[in-house]
């Protein structure tokens, strides 16, 4: 970096004349520029009227570099500065003032890209992430300008961002990628449950549970596990999901059934024979004997079934469930 300045001076000396200083200038030690281009101002104080001029680059946004003595004696010189405490001894720190992009500024914005349920429990974690140097002047928060959400089963996002110019220039943008652990509210058991086992309001709780655990069709209340039993063992701690419960079977193959049909203008009631057990809302056929007819239709109680409409009934003899024909009925 001393080069640089040190060669843009002897370039914008080839140029100019060197003009006469008339009163002694001060060396300015610790030198915070905003501006691409260090000037003979930001190192010496007290310059003669005109004899100010850009001598080299600026350091990158954010950092610095040192001028030395030997150096500054020659800038001096070639720009004609009367510095009479020139020594190769001094120095001086040209920094170029930034504000920095911190993890705690970008964190929020991700947070609200990604969507999240205000209630759930949210860790983000950023992956290799360092702070970005902005012009002081781009006092502008971070905006997302493209978020690659997690997938199903996934904690990894990737996003680019942007910090606005507060002169209408280029936007500062970069990228950043992370993890996002989260936890929502879902149904589990205190306790392990057998086979059959009817569910109970103290054998359910709500804990929070890390959301790639929880399948598509866990309950969303306690109350939808009221009254239902276990298909199979359930542990303790699991969250409970549709496909793991059943409703108490209400009817059994062999039970005498009323089966019942309502439509605009028909109400129809006979009597019938239920071919497999099924619990409240179970779909289950039932055999009516008089009309050798198989019915389809969902469970309503222990004598009832509600024939769903639009599914023909089937006749009995084209069925291959054997003792058909032998079933009871009423």
């Amino acid at each position: 970096m001393s080069r640089i300045l040190l060669k843009g001076g002897i370039l914008l000396l080839a140029g100019c004349t060197i003009l006469s200083s008339t009163s002694a200038a001060t060396l300015r030690t610790n030198v915070n520029v905003d501006h691409p281009r260090v000037r003979l101002s930001d190192l010496f104080a007290d310059l003669g009227k005109g004899q100010d001029t850009e001598i080299g680059d600026a350091p990158a946004l954010g950092a610095s570099y040192v001028v030395g003595g030997p150096q500054l004696t020659a800038i001096a010189a070639q720009f004609g500065v009367d510095w009479p405490d020139a020594s190769p001894l001094v120095s001086t720190t040209v920094t170029h003032a930034a504000r920095m992009i911190t993890v705690d500024d970008v964190l929020p914005v991700i947070r609200q890209g990604l969507e999240l349920p205000s209630e759930a429990r949210v860790e983000i974690a950023l992956t290799g992430f360092k702070p970005v140097a902005v012009p002081v002047a781009d006092q502008a928060a971070p905006t997302i300008l493209h978020i690659d959400r997690p997938s199903h089963g996934s904690e990894h996002f990737t996003a680019r961002l942007e910090v606005s110019s507060a002169s209408g220039g280029q936007r500062t943008a970069f990228n950043v990628s992370g993890t996002v652990t989260m936890e929502i509210r879902a149904v589990t058991l205190r306790h392990a449950m057998h086979l059959g086992q009817p569910i109970l309001p103290e054998d359910v709780t709500i804990t929070f549970i890390r959301i790639g655990l929880i399948p598509d069709d866990a309950l969303q209340s306690p109350e939808d596990a009221i009254g239902l039993e276990a298909r199979g063992v359930l542990a303790a701690g699991q969250v409970l999901s549709v496909s793991e419960l059943a409703h108490p079977q209400l009817v059994h193959r062999g039970s005498p059934v009323v089966a019942t049909f309502s439509g605009p203008s028909l109400h129809l009631t006979v009597s019938g024979t239920v071919l497999e057990a099924g619990g409240k809302g179970d779909t289950v056929h039932v055999y009516n004997a008089s009309s050798r007819m198989v019915l389809t239709g969902r469970v309503v109680g222990r004598t009832e079934v509600e024939v769903i409409p639009g599914i023909m009934p089937l006749s009995a003899d084209n069925r291959t469930h054997q003792q058909t024909t032998s079933l009871p009925s009423f």
